[in-house]
């Protein structure tokens, strides 16, 4: 049996359906780049079968990228820093160091092995002999005693503290100026800052832990 329904129709201008072409929706285009075209494409083949089309495999995929994300950023993260050498118009580099209350700035640059401090020789500035031992430190792990010549200025501190200051100046000096040398240098720990300092002195005692006597 043949059920015929009521259609109501309503007055128009039904001659616009004719023209399909007012009703055709432009595809977005989308520009991506060969690389990233083709780690979209391999994705989805590699998540073909895990995605159905529900909310549930939505959220699976976006913590499947999520965590893919952030093992991208650990592997970027955790591989060492391209390290180059930084060597100014004059053929030197710059180094600065401190130790205690003592700042030193350092320049090297290829030479006989001169070294001077505040305008002063080495031997006069330093008259101790451990002091100068100390200094020489980087130049005995990298292997280069004799190939550079130094020229350091250092303000503040004893004795002591103003050789800490200027090693340390050297080591990163002779770091920027070959980065092959710092290995060596960060084994000794000539690269590492001292943190030691004076402690300060309480109130009811002679000096930091010492007491009067009674």
């Amino acid at each position: 049996m043949l059920r015929l329904h009521a259609v109501t129709l309503k007055h128009s201008d039904y001659e616009d359906e004719l023209d399909e072409a007012r009703w055709d929706v432009p595809e977005e285009e989308t520009h991506l780049d060969p690389t990233d075209r083709r780690k979209m494409e391999e994705e989805e083949e590699a998540t073909w079968w895990l995605y159905d089309g529900t909310q549930e495999s939505r959220d699976v995929l976006a913590a499947m990228r999520a965590k893919k994300a952030q093992k991208d950023r650990w592997i970027k993260n955790a591989s060492p820093p391209v390290r180059v050498s930084e060597i100014d118009e004059r053929g030197r580099a710059y180094g600065r160091g401190s130790r205690k209350s003592a700042q030193a700035r350092v320049w090297i640059q290829p030479g006989e092995g001169e070294i001077v401090v505040n305008r002063q020789d080495f031997l006069t500035y330093f008259p101790r002999e451990f002091h100068r031992d100390h200094i020489l430190g980087p130049f005995v792990a990298s292997q280069t005693c004799g190939k550079f010549d130094v020229r350091a200025v250092v303000n503040g501190g004893g004795q002591t503290g103003q050789a800490g200051a200027i090693r340390l100046g050297l080591a990163r000096a002779l770091e920027k100026y070959n980065p092959d040398y710092r290995p060596p240098m960060k084994r000794h720990g000539f690269l590492t800052r001292d943190p030691r300092m004076v402690e300060r002195k309480k109130v009811g005692r002679v000096k930091a832990r010492k007491s009067p006597q009674w």
